[in-house]
């Protein structure tokens, strides 16, 4: 090896080192274990509740009830007094909430079958790159669309007060 091959042979694997060390290089493997956990307020896209699986932020509370329904809580500030605020309204042993990758929060039977859905999925809603479902401590819960960009924004595609908001469709007609 010449003196010029093993500089730059050196070079390149002290500038990897350095970038690993940053946390700026990474194999797929480190990068998926680096990858920090969602917090517990918050369900991205391709998460799941299943039975008797929740989400919390403050005195809120999202609930996959065994009973199959998912449903929104609040409580007082001791804790007491669960009161409901929203629920989606199913029925069945064993469905499960899914925010699935095109945006669109979907209550599922075992079958696979949709019980209930936010309809902000592509074909009803146009949205960024990436959604999440998201608890806020005063009871809110909303489905964001947001952008991957520096400074990045949120837009509101559904609450559990208000429904669908724009630049989504029309709500179903009841």
């Amino acid at each position: 090896m010449s003196p010029r091959t093993n500089r730059s042979l050196v070079t390149r694997t002290a500038v990897a080192t350095l970038l690993a060390a940053a946390g700026l290089l990474a194999t797929h493997a480190t990068a998926r274990a680096a990858t920090p956990a969602a917090p517990s307020d918050t369900l991205v896209n391709g998460g799941t509740l299943a039975s008797g699986a929740a989400l919390s932020s403050g005195n809120t509370r999202l609930v996959m009830q065994q009973d199959g329904d998912l449903a929104l809580y609040t409580t007082g500030a001791n804790g007491t007094d669960p009161q409901l605020r929203w629920h989606s309204g199913t029925t069945g042993s064993g469905n499960k909430a899914e925010l699935r990758t095109d945006g669109n929060l979907v209550v599922t039977a075992p079958n696979g079958g949709a019980l209930w859905q936010s309809r902000t999925g592509n074909a009803d809603c146009l949205h960024m790159p990436w959604t999440k479902l998201a608890l806020r401590s005063d009871g809110g819960m909303y489905i964001l669309s947001g952008t991957d960009s520096e400074a990045p924004y949120l837009v509101p595609l559904w609450s559990a007060t208000y429904g669908l908001q724009f630049p989504c469709g029309a709500p179903a007609a009841r």
